[in-house]
């Protein structure tokens, strides 16, 4: 990743889902046409973003924390984070949270690429957001190469040079947001690990010096080196997200919240299905193919849409089941079966 590429990701065009077609028309489409708008719908809907609830609970969250480290005098600032399970959709929430953030701070084009003045005379691109991803056993001049990479600079030399003109480039790209990603990777059980983690701080310093705010993203970082460090926790602002689950009411409506959104989504594209398709009918089973894992969740239902579309069929279980959900979600519902195979076996041969 680096500024282009950032800012061609933030001021994509949107793929334009296809007009809806009504009830009658779908009725009467040959199976050439049908498997064409299937195809054009599935293809759209992909690319979108599928509002989620407790998702956008923790975005505003974390918008309310940004607000208030801005705010801040200059030097070492609160330090965000956000914390999640694998594959929960951590990474997709801050990128498009970070991108939105990008928009409004750069009133970035596609046409152009946002230029700005930081001092008389000078003309340098306007790179607001710095979006790295982490490697593994990042090592301290790591870090400064990544951020020079990203803007485009050279990255050679030795690290407090590196360091100096990672700074400096920081100011003279008017940046107010590093985002640090795969933060697990992160460890101060080595010498390496533990100097990255003081870069880590010491970039938190000095970003905090031109006005801009660190994030830290990745997977269970709580209770982890990087969110346990002293220096870190005592400015922190941790975030966390979650799969939804379905064990107590509260956490049952959010998840019927969630299926209401895709029915918005969907059902236009499909007439003859009624409200409640997704978000009463089939909630139950929708949770355990999924376990509330959004990602698996919007996938199987755009997919199984695109299949009713196509086949003219009723979109139910024939439809539903074979459509494909990752090998995660696959391995978690034969877990759930063999728990409830000796749950049953427990109880036949309890004594009575």
């Amino acid at each position: 990743m680096d500024a282009e590429m950032w800012h061609h990701q933030a001021t994509e065009v949107t793929v334009v889902a296809p007009q809806l077609v009504p009830a009658d028309d779908l009725d009467t489409m040959n199976p050439m046409g049908r498997s064409s708008y299937a195809d054009s719908v599935r293809a759209a809907l992909r690319a979108q973003r599928v509002s989620s609830p407790m998702h956008d609970a923790t975005a505003a969250a974390i918008d309310r924390a940004l607000e208030s480290a801005l705010l801040e005098p200059p030097g070492a600032r609160t330090i965000l984070a956000l914390s999640a399970p694998y594959t929960a959709g951590k990474s997709t929430l801050i990128k498009s949270w970070a991108q939105d953030r990008y928009r409004t701070w750069a009133k970035a084009t596609r046409s152009t690429k946002p230029r700005w003045t930081p001092r008389p005379g000078v003309t340098a691109d306007l790179v607001p957001v710095c979006y790295l991803t982490l490697l593994s056993e990042s090592r301290s001049k790591d870090l400064y190469t990544q951020i020079l990479s990203f803007v485009g600079y050279p990255a050679s030399g030795v690290e407090r040079t590196l360091a100096l003109r990672a700074v400096k480039a920081l100011q003279t790209h008017g940046v107010r947001l590093v985002i640090l990603d795969d933060a697990h990777m992160l460890r101060s059980t080595s010498v390496t690990g533990r100097a990255t983690l003081h870069a880590v701080k010491h970039l938190n310093t000095e970003l905090g010096e031109v006005g801009g705010v660190l994030v830290l993203v990745g997977a269970e970082l709580t209770g982890g080196d990087v969110l346990s460090d002293p220096q870190i926790r005592g400015r922190l602002s941790e975030h966390t997200l979650a799969p939804y689950e379905v064990d107590t009411a509260t956490g049952r409506a959010q998840w019927q919240r969630l299926l209401k959104n895709c029915e918005d989504l969907l059902l236009p594209y499909l007439p003859h299905e009624e409200p409640g398709l997704f978000s009463s009918r089939h909630a139950g089973y929708l949770w355990r193919r999924t376990q509330g894992y959004v990602g698996d969740t919007t996938r199987l239902l755009i997919d199984a849409t695109a299949v009713a579309i196509e086949t003219g069929a009723p979109l139910d279980r024939a439809i539903l089941d074979p459509i494909w959900v990752s090998q995660r979600a696959q391995d978690a519902q034969i877990d759930q079966t063999r728990s409830k195979t000796a749950r049953r076996a427990a109880a036949v041969t309890a004594p009575r």
